[in-house]
């Protein structure tokens, strides 16, 4: 059985929340990368969407990383 702890509900919800601006850019670079769009991706945007979405990750299960 899987007995680990899981964050509360509510925290959850407001890490999902928080987490949707960086899903819109990492949906937006997505989207150049397959269009083939000319644009220039920073760093710091690649690093943001994933961090979005690793925290829509830990939304989604509820696990604990730290």
């Amino acid at each position: 059985m899987n007995n680990e702890p899981k964050l509360p509900l509510k925290i959850r919800i407001l890490i999902g929340i928080i987490a949707i601006p960086s899903l819109i850019l990492a949906a937006m670079i997505l989207s150049m990368l397959i269009n083939q769009t000319p644009g220039e991706i920073n760093y710091f945007e690649v690093v943001y969407s994933l961090v979005g979405v690793f925290a829509m990750y830990v939304a989604l299960t509820g696990k604990k990383f730290f």
